[in-house]
């Protein structure tokens, strides 16, 4: 047997034990009102039989106070019956008997009424009391069509201590009385149970809306969970690379340096020409691993909001041209033909030079890895429209989909195509790119498309410029 199969029956009667919390809810409610409507209703349906108008017959004041007597006493039963069930609701099955029996209390009351104001051989009497009794049967229609058995338990005694008052009294109107009830009670159970079928749909739908608001509110806690979750990982992390990185670049720096030692025989001559390549190699290496350590805590530092930058009045020429040196050194390996076009007029870039340093060579890198040889790179930096300066490094590679730009600014990500594999690298220089850009308050993009190659873009704002040349005043007066 299936865990399905075994929860089902299980489902379905916490479904039928909720759906009589709720009809008993709907009953009780109306309870206040029938506290004092009863009652008010007994009183004037007993008025036509006080005297007032002979030609109903003339009942005696000690039935006619039993009647107010009997009702009144109902609405103090409801009054408890009401108070109870906002205590303590919990016992749906107890507080369903005690309603049917109080429902049955209720209809005795109504039975009882035709016996103490019948007048035998009065058909007005008669009609009329009957007529109150048929407003009855729909009044129960109305207010108790939510549960059979408190229905039922309302109805029955009221219709039959009717019917027998009216079998056992006989005269030319009975029969004829006797069919009205009883086609009254056919209409009225029928317009009874229409309206629990809809009461009944309407409580699903609730019920299902509920569920669908709990639903939503869990998952609403879940997703801020795991997003404090995500947030707190991503912090660990960040401090995690942040001190591992200090960590590794002690003993590295120690490797490069005696590797140089080594490799340029500074201490005299290493025995083996082999050892010294291998030097030379260790060397290379231990470089390259500190570079990918210095992008690591620069993320690092910019994700943990601990990037300190110092923007100065800059003239762009220079500085490009500076970095340059650097990563060019791979491109003429590759026999590609650089180009630069970068304006200058001494005071066009407000920046931190050792960020605009650190674009040019991740830019520029990216660029040489991913052209093919003898491919075409260019280097230009204007002055925007805004008068802001935009910097732009562009190759012939074989681009990048559309489709996925957005992501080559994720760290450690890399798009795959045919040059990627071969080209390496850890996917860290764009995301450092848009992350120094970002700090001076400007921006990084890329254009691109399969085929077309790539147009990198980092913008520097005129607004920060302004505010970065504030802060270098004082520097400039001394």
């Amino acid at each position: 047997m299936t865990a399905q199969a075994i929860s089902s029956p299980t489902r379905a009667k916490a479904e039928e034990a909720r759906m009589l919390r709720a009809r008993l809810n709907l009953i009780v409610s109306s309870v206040p009102i029938a506290i004092w409507v009863n009652p008010a209703w007994a009183v004037l349906s007993i008025l036509p039989f006080a005297g007032f108008f002979p030609i109903f017959g003339k009942i005696a004041w000690w039935r006619l106070g039993a009647i107010v007597a009997l009702h009144f006493a109902n609405s103090f039963i409801a009054s408890a019956l009401y108070r109870g069930y906002l205590r303590d609701p919990s016992n749906s099955q107890k507080w369903l008997w005690a309603v049917a029996g109080f429902q049955g209390l209720i209809g005795t009351a109504w039975g009882l009424m035709v016996w103490l104001l019948w007048v035998p051989g009065n058909p007005l009497n008669n009609v009329l009391v009957t007529l109150v009794i048929v407003a009855i049967l729909w009044a129960y229609a109305f207010s108790r069509a939510m549960h059979t058995i408190v229905y039922f338990a309302g109805v029955t005694p009221t219709v039959a201590l009717t019917l027998i008052a009216l079998a056992y009294t006989g005269g030319p109107v009975a029969l004829p009385l006797a069919f009205v009830i009883g086609v009254t009670f056919a209409f009225a159970y029928a317009f009874a149970f229409v309206v629990r079928r809809q009461v009944e749909r309407q409580l699903r739908t609730g019920f299902a809306n509920e569920d669908l608001a709990i639903e939503l509110r869990d998952t609403r806690d879940d997703a801020l969970r795991k997003r404090f979750e995500a947030e707190a990982a991503n912090a660990s992390k960040t401090t995690f690379l942040a001190n591992m990185s200090h960590e590794l670049r002690t003993p590295l720096n120690a490797i490069l340096g005696f590797s140089e030692l080594i490799a340029n025989e500074t201490l005299g001559p290493v025995g083996t020409l082999r050892y010294r390549d291998y030097a030379t190699d260790i060397n290379a290496s231990g470089n390259h691993l500190l570079s990918l350590i210095n992008d690591i805590l620069d993320i690092a530092k910019i994700e943990a909001g601990k990037m300190d930058i110092e923007p100065i009045a800059l003239d762009p020429k220079p500085v490009i041209e500076k970095a340059l040196t650097v990563a060019l050194a791979r491109a003429r390996e590759k026999h590609q033909r650089v180009q630069t076009n970068i304006e200058s007029d001494g005071a066009d870039l407000v920046a931190d030079e050792r960020a605009v340093k650190q674009i040019v060579i991740n830019l520029v890198s990216n660029a040489v890895k991913f052209t093919p040889e003898g491919g075409n790179i260019v280097i230009s930096g204007t002055l925007a429209a805004d008068g802001g300066f935009q910097l732009c490094v562009e190759d012939d590679g074989p681009g990048i989909p559309a489709a996925l730009l957005d992501r080559i600014f994720t760290p450690f990500n890399q798009i795959d195509n045919r040059y990627s594999r071969q080209a390496g690298g850890t996917g860290l220089g764009l995301s450092l790119v848009r992350g120094l850009a970002e700090l001076h308050g400007g921006r990084a993009w890329i254009e691109s498309d399969t085929g077309s190659g790539v147009r990198a873009f980092v913008y520097f704002p005129k607004a920060a410029r302004a505010t970065a040349s504030q802060r270098t005043l004082p520097r400039l007066r001394a």
